[in-house]
């Protein structure tokens, strides 16, 4: 007994038409020319830096807790600081960006073999220009390193970043948290008491 229509195309008793391939394909590429820049738009600027950033972060605590090593997170600051050099050259004169490394057996830094945790340059629209620690200690140039422990704890910080020249944000790092918080303008521990 034959089924009419769309049930028996889908049953397998018959085949989709030339046409009907056609249609869904000019329909799917209408669709993508609409939705595809759309979504690159979303990835692109401000948002899209603030996606990568955290992101970093939470892998960083993932693999840290997962495999039972200490990753070290290094926060490139947008003024660097030449005086680090002599712990890792190829590590700490990166600036304005974000890496993990650990170290090795020679007690030296190296970069984390994770393709995701490799080094990560933001823009110029996107400044990193300070790292708070709880006690209000603060580094304006450089790198800062940030250990992540394999029991799943890392240490409370601030970061302020500079997006547009205009757009003061705090990414705060919490202690046993494994995804940051993304705040509005600088904020520092003592406006959390």
């Amino acid at each position: 007994m034959k089924r009419p229509g769309v049930i028996s195309r889908l049953i397998g008793e018959d085949g989709f038409t030339l046409l009907e391939l056609i249609l869904v394909i000019s329909i799917l590429s209408v669709l993508s020319l609409l939705v595809f820049p759309r979504i690159s738009l979303f990835f692109k600027g401000e948002r899209g830096n603030f996606i990568v950033l955290t992101s970093i972060i939470s892998k960083t605590f993932d693999e840290a807790y997962l495999k039972g090593d200490i990753n070290y997170l290094v926060i490139h600051l947008a003024q660097p600081d030449h005086e680090m050099l002599d712990y890792g050259e190829n590590i700490f004169s990166r600036s304005n960006g974000i890496s993990v490394v650990k170290m090795n057996e020679e007690s030296a830094f190296v970069d984390s073999s994770h393709p995701l945790l490799g080094y990560h340059g933001f823009p110029g629209s996107f400044k990193i220009e300070e790292v708070l620690f709880r006690g209000n200690e603060s580094v304006s140039r450089g790198s800062v390193l940030v250990p992540f422990y394999p029991s799943g704890i890392s240490d409370n910080v601030i970061l302020h970043i500079l997006a547009n020249g205009t757009d003061r944000w705090s990414v705060k790092i919490s202690r046993m948290q494994k995804e940051p918080s993304i705040l509005p303008d600088y904020i520092t521990f003592q406006d959390e008491q």
